[in-house]
Parts: structure tokens; sequence; C-alpha cells
């Protein structure tokens, strides 16, 4: 029985009763107990009117029409089952399982007239005054008290467990282990599978190096009353030091024992792999009449070109660092004006030990425009963070508003700015970055023209701030926008999707917009992309996407393309990736993929190079609480002795294997 704490409201909805008058029984006095009954019902927006669907204003309502309404509003209360008579009335997952859709209140509509214990008392009471009445209007009364007393044991339940503090949780625990077979391979989270030496790289196998990394998230929320709620996601284990930060992707190689030093922005880190607790997430909310206030430290994303954190871990699946949410600390409020949706939010971005620059815009190793090890963003102002700012984010602030358009569509424009402190105090000084402050702004549409077509098409772009403490310094406004437009169709069982992108060299916002082999976040790019699925059978699905790429602009010069990698205008960039996932069973699913890239340099004597991926899978569900899967990749790079945009060639492989519970 579903959602039976707000039953009594949905039944009256139901009925075709408008109002409910104002005065007594015209044969109960004031003093009798059923006037405060009706009164109790009244209130609480139970009982709304007549059931002839008549205004009566404030004439009296006869006992014969009285009954009628209890008996419309009793044909609404669930029957009796064998496990709604049992002592205990409801089962603790069934109460959870009820609960589930309201843990927030102020996500959900105000909950205020819901039903409450006071209200089925009454309308108990209600039964037994008006039995003869009801029986008359063939109501089987005693079935009737017994389906209400069991409704009133549920939503006792309901109530004392909303009261609760309530635990829920994951644990993860996955062993990864990397091998060489030539050169310094690099796999899709730009780690090497093994340490490079100034000639060659060691050659090393699966059984050699082997890392055990363990992650458990415990959440808990506690109602503090009606609308507010106090929720916290605490971590324990060694998953976020064997990430490094979870905003960005770290040098060096993959760690693979406790102890061992991980090479973190071109320095030492000791003890990769040991346990910390660490408060991932901590924040109250409070609903608001049409919104909501949060908090402390709170998950904030808007749209992959605006705000949405990259995933650096792509070989595991767990939701914290997968879901895309920054975890910041400030406040948030919600609100909603007549149809249009607004987020304000203010908040700190250098309180949290694992973002390394607050707010990260281009990953900062191993990019596609330097060669291994080399730091080298290709924007104007050099660095990595929101805006291609140098050094970390401190704080940022803005909004997003969205509203509904025709055919259900969806129009947003999201604004922040970014702000780094260190950047301003060193702004000035001799061989300092003369930037400290970026905006990001920009509009994004969804339009579902039906079932079967839509379109979303979205335009952003990013200003870099020269500091007021650099005299003379412009600023980084021009070729930083990016623009994005697909349509999707159905046509049967095909799924077909059709874009085009552009994204400027400067355009550096925070998000997760694109992936192309371990080139996080693609900038200096423009051009097509296609999506195809198709359900071969029933348990047999097939995906293929593609991309066709060219680089925007010049970077660097043309007499020497190579010390800067793909640079010259219209090279080209051809992408192409392939899955195939196969059902084997309710509890078990190989999946296949192969991803292929072609970068053809339009320089006079650079060949073309080739980086690919074969990843070959197998999930298996234990229960609807648990569950392991098994990866192996294999990682090539065949770039020509002439290439250094990911230096020498290299082949190598990566293995995981992941298990899941949650509880």
């Amino acid at each position: 029985m579903k959602k039976t704490a707000y039953l009594l409201v949905i039944a009256v909805l139901l009925c075709a009763a408008p109002v409910f008058a104002q005065g007594p029984f015209n044969d109960v006095p004031t003093d009798h107990w059923a006037y405060d009954a009706v009164n109790q019902l009244q209130k609480d927006g139970i009982i709304i009117g007549y059931p002839d669907g008549t205004f009566g204003g404030k004439r009296a309502m006869s006992r014969y029409e009285f009954a009628v309404a209890i008996a419309r509003l009793a044909a609404k209360i669930p029957p009796v089952t064998e496990q709604a008579q049992q002592p205990a009335g409801v089962s603790r997952s069934e109460v959870e399982s009820m609960l589930a859709p309201y843990a927030l209140k102020s996500e959900i509509p105000n909950v205020a007239n819901f039903a409450t214990k006071a209200d089925v008392e009454a309308l108990r009471k209600l039964i037994d005054e008006f039995r003869d009445e009801l029986a008359a209007l063939g109501v089987d009364v005693d079935c009737l008290k017994r389906d209400v007393a069991a409704l009133g044991a549920r939503v006792a339940a309901i109530e004392a467990e909303q009261k609760r503090v309530r635990f829920n949780g994951d644990v993860n625990v996955f062993a990864v282990a990397t091998a060489s077979e030539q050169g310094a391979p690099v796999d899709q989270d730009q780690r090497f599978t093994t340490i490079p030496t100034a000639t060659s790289a060691k050659r090393d196998t699966l059984m050699r190096t082997i890392g055990v990394v363990k992650d458990f998230d415990l959440n808990v929320v506690g109602r503090v009353s009606d609308t507010t709620t106090a929720r916290a996601t605490i971590n324990y284990g060694n998953y976020l030091n064997y990430l490094g930060f979870v905003d960005d992707y770290i040098d060096g190689a993959r760690p693979t024992a406790k102890g061992g030093t991980a090479v973190i922005n071109g320095s030492n880190v000791k003890d990769s792999l040991s346990d910390t607790f660490f408060p991932y997430y901590l924040y109250i909310s409070a609903g608001l009449c049409k919104g909501s206030l949060s908090v402390g430290r709170f998950p904030l994303q808007f749209t992959p070109y605006t705000l949405k954190k990259i995933d650096v871990d792509s070989y595991t699946s767990i939701l914290k660092t997968d879901d895309g949410n920054y975890p910041v600390d400030g406040v948030k409020l919600g609100y909603t004006f007549s149809g249009v949706d607004v987020t304000l939010f203010a908040v700190k971005n250098n309180e949290n030990d694992f973002l390394v620059n607050g707010l990260t815009g281009q990953p900062s190793v191993l990019g596609i425009y330097g060669g291994i090890g080399v730091l080298n963003p290709i924007n104007a102002a050099g660095g990595h963070s929101v805006g291609g700012l140098r050094g970390l984010i401190t704080q940022s602030a803005g909004a997003r508003v969205t509203f509904g358009t025709p055919w259900k569509g969806i129009i947003g424009a999201t604004y922040y700015q970014a702000w780094s402190e260190p950047l301003w105090e060193t702004a000035g000084t001799p061989g300092a970055s003369p930037y400290d402050q970026a905006q990001v702004f920009g509009g994004d549409i969804t339009v579902p023209f039906g079932s079967n077509f839509g379109f979303a098409g979205s335009w952003t772009q990013s200003n870099t701030l020269a500091s007021d403490r650099a005299a003379g310094v412009a600023d980084i406004n021009s070729s930083n926008t990016a623009w994005d437009a697909r349509i999707n169709a159905g046509f049967g069982k095909l799924g077909l999707a059709a874009g085009y992108k552009r994204i400027e060299r400067n355009f550096a916002a925070a998000g997760a917009w694109d992936k192309i082999g371990r080139w996080t976040n693609p900038v200096n790019v423009l051009g097509p992309y296609v999506n195809f699925t198709y359900p071969i059978a029933s348990k047999l699905k097939f995906a293929l996407d593609g991309e066709f790429l060219k680089t925007i602009d010049t970077i660097g010069t043309t007499a020497a393309p190579a010390v800067v990698g793909l640079s010259v205008k219209d090279d080209e960039i051809l992408r192409a990736e392939a899955g195939l996932r196969w059902g084997i069973s309710r509890a078990n699913a190989l999946d296949l993929g192969y991803e292929w890239i072609q970068y053809s340099p339009k320089s006079e004597g650079l060949d073309d190079a080739n980086e690919t991926y074969l990843t070959l899978g197998w999930a298996h569900q234990v229960n609807p609480n648990a569950g392991f899967k098994i990866a192996y990749q294999i990682m090539s790079w065949n770039g020509g002795v002439d290439h250094i945009i990911y230096g020498p060639d290299y082949r190598g492989g990566i293995g995981v294997v992941q298990m899941g519970v949650s509880f």
C-alpha cells in the first residue's frame, strides 16, 4: 500500500465536493463530539464539500448528506490485507518504501494537509456516529471499521518513522591492476599504468601492480521538523586519497600500495592509499512555502557546459564521483515564482580538501596540447580552473532560472562568477597571472516534440577577468563561447541523435561536456556528431557514437606545430565508439566496447595518429542491493616518432574488479 499517508486527501479530491459548509449539522448540537470531529477533518482538508457537488454556502448539512460523504470517502480506503492485520501494522521496509519519495520536504509538494492520526481517529468516530445511515446506504460498517483501523496503524507508523534519524549507505571495494607492454601507457583517466623512466618504461604485468581501494559512505537523514531536514554523507576509506582530487586528474602512476607516493601537480604526496574520514556532504535543508533553503556542504550542479563536475574515475561505479555534483560549502536558495524556478547560490570552493582547483574548467595534466607531464592548456589565461585561471577558486556565486515552454519544453539561463583570492594577492607581481576572476553565463533549451522527436541546444560563454591589481591588462572575452545543438529522434526501435558543436579555445567553464579518449573537455574544436542505438534482440543492445571534428585556430607557430601537438587550423579529429551489451539473464550482463580516435594533422611531415581502447566487462547482480563487475581494458597509442602529442607509442592495459553493496 503506497502513499497511504495522503490517501484520504486524494480520495476526497476525487469526490465531487468542492466546499464544506461552515455551520454544524442541523440535528447535532455544537457541544456534540461529532461537531469537533467534522471541524478537525475540515481544517485538515479531508472533508471539503457536499456529496452532490453543489455549493451550499452556510446551509447546514443533513445527517443523510454527511453519511453519503462518509460512504464515498470510505470507498477510497484500501481493504485490509493479511499483512495489514499484523500487530506491527506495517513493516519497516514498507514504511521506508512509502517514505522514500518524501525524504526532503523542500523537494515535494507541501504535505501540511496530509492525513494524520487525528484525522483517522475523527473518521473512526464519525463512522460510529453514522453507523445506521451508512448501513442503510449498503456499507459494510464492520469491514469499514477494520479498514480504518489498519489505515490508522499505517499513519501512526509513518508519523513515528518521520521523526526518526534514518541511515543508509554504500560500500564499494575494488581491486585495480595495470600492465605495460610497450612504452608508458596512459589510461582514460590520464594516469600512467606504469612508472616511466628517462629512457624507457618499466615492464609490468597485472599481478605485479595491484591496489585495493575501499570506499564507505554513510548517509544520515534526520527530520528536525516537518519542513527541516539535516543530511550528511560521511566517507571512510582510501578512495578519495586514491583519486587525489575529485575535480581534476592527478599526474603519475596509479598507487598500488599503502605508504606509496603519487605525483600530484608536480609534488609527491605520500600515503595515497591511507584510510581517512571525510564529511563529503553535511547540510541542513529547510522547506519554504514555494521553495527550499540549504546551508552547509551540499551538492551543486547545473548543465554540462556551465557547472558539472568531471568524472575522474571512469573505471568504477561510485555515485558521488559519477553524478557530476560539486560538493560546495555555502548557501543555496530555490524558489518558484508563477512557474519560474530560480536557484541562487553563494559558496566557498576552498574549504574542501579534495577540490584541487575549486572549480575545474580543463583537466590539468597530460592534455592533448602537451607532451607527457607537460601542463600546457591552450587557453590564453594558461590555467585549468574555470575561466582558464591558474589557481584555486576561493568562492563563487550565481543563479539559474528555468521555465516551461509549449510542447512541455524547458528554457534555462545560468550565470555565476568565480574569484581566486591567491591570484588576487599575487596579481601585479612579476611572473604572476594577471587574472583572478571568471564569469560563466549562457542559455539552454530542451523541447520534446512528441514522444519520438526532440531538440536540445545551448550557448555558453566564459570571460576571464583581469585583476584590479594588474593595471593595463585586458579581459579575455574573445574566442570564448561554446555552441551545441542536437536533434533526437526515434524510428521504431532505432534511436538516433545528430548534432553540431563549436567549442572555442578560450572557453573554460566548470563543466563536463565531452571526452575524446583521454582528452576531457576538448576545446578549439568544431564539427558534427551522431549517436545510434538499436536493440538487435530482446537481450542484445547496440550503440554507436561518432564525432567528426576540426580544430578552429592555429595555436603556436606553423613552422613547429609538433611542439604543441595538434595546433594548426583544420587539423582533423575522427572519433568512433561502439558498444554491445548482452543481457544473459536478469543477474548477468556482458559488455563489449571499442573506442577509436584518429588525429590527422595538416602540417607537412606529420602522419596520422591513432588512439584505441578495447573494453570487455561482466556485471553480476547478486540481489537488488549487491553486485559486482569485472572489466579489462586494452589501450594503445600509435603516433609515430614525429608525434609528441601523447609521447612515443605505447600499449598496455588495466583491470578492475568491483564489489558494491547498498543498505
